[in-house]
């Protein structure tokens, strides 16, 4: 947490006071799943799920985008053989920061560190019609994850005018670094995902 937030820091103090800042927002969708790896054998597939996604954000200059967000993530969950199914899903809040080198004009590149503070957590499992959702334990000693993530996240975005603001598509992909399971199983499970994004730039 303390590096992250001095990678914050040094990405501010690095850019001149002079250049254009300016606000924006975003909204749209995450495509999720988990990197899970178990003991040998295993017949259960981890797939991806869908979620929401809804974003601040603050352009220093032209080369750095700070960005603070909610985002859905998790998994489905299916065993090979088993009617059975099941989905986790995890809600973070998470901080970013990153570089934005521009391609051309309106095309740009984005690569940068996020940090993830888990706010919510369940898991979901049917089977012959029947259907049950229970939370994680919010922390508790049975929570099975951990309340934190970092990772990088990089990808590719695009800005044009509409109506004299600045409009902004952007694709990025996560990768989690860190083991998100909180147990002694030895198993461990990454975030990966894809966010899809749109929204408005204002000022500067």
């Amino acid at each position: 947490m303390k590096n992250f937030v001095a990678v914050l820091a040094a990405l501010a103090v690095a850019t001149p006071l002079t250049a254009q800042t300016s606000f924006g927002v975003r909204g749209g969708m995450t495509l999720s799943t988990l990197a899970v790896s178990e003991e040998e054998g295993s017949e259960v597939n981890y797939g991806y799920q869908a979620g929401i996604h809804a974003a601040v954000t603050a352009s220093l200059g032209s080369g750095v985008l700070l960005s603070a967000a909610y985002s859905q993530r998790g998994v489905t969950v299916t065993e090979s053989g088993v009617s059975a199914e099941g989905s986790i899903d995890l809600a973070y809040i998470d901080f970013g920061a990153f570089g934005k080198i521009p391609i051309d004009a309106g095309p740009y590149l984005l690569f940068g560190p996020t940090l993830g503070l888990r706010i919510a957590c369940s898991a979901t499992f049917s089977e012959l019609g029947y259907s049950a959702t229970q939370d994680c334990g919010e922390g508790g000693a049975d929570d099975p994850f951990k309340a934190s993530d970092f990772g990088v996240s990089g990808g590719v975005g695009i800005s044009f005018d509409v109506g004299g603001r600045d409009a902004v598509v952007e694709v990025l992909y996560g990768f989690g670094i860190l083991n998100i399971f909180d147990d002694d199983s030895g198993d461990s499970a990454k975030n990966r995902g894809f966010t899809i994004r749109a929204g408005m730039d204002f000022g500067g």
